[in-house]
């Protein structure tokens, strides 16, 4: 969240900055602050979930099914 919200700062700044800049400064300002979001969302976005041992485990139980416990009954 840290750097989300650092990248979503150096947004505002190029968007500030961006308007007081003139020439080639400018769009490079306003092209920062267009493409930036996007990246900051992949960046926050990769680091995935934190593995914590405190927390257990659930597994399924395992069935399992003979081929002499199936009964195939025929109601005709």
């Amino acid at each position: 969240m840290v750097k989300y919200t650092v990248a979503m700062s150096i947004r505002m700044v190029c968007i500030v900055a961006g308007v007081f800049a003139q020439g080639w400064l400018m769009w490079v300002l306003f092209a920062l602050a267009i493409f930036l979001p996007y990246f900051a969302v992949i960046i926050a976005n990769a680091q995935g979930p934190t593995q914590d041992d405190s927390v257990s485990k659930l597994v399924a139980p395992k069935l399992t099914i003979k081929a002499q416990d199936i009964n195939i009954v025929d109601d005709k």
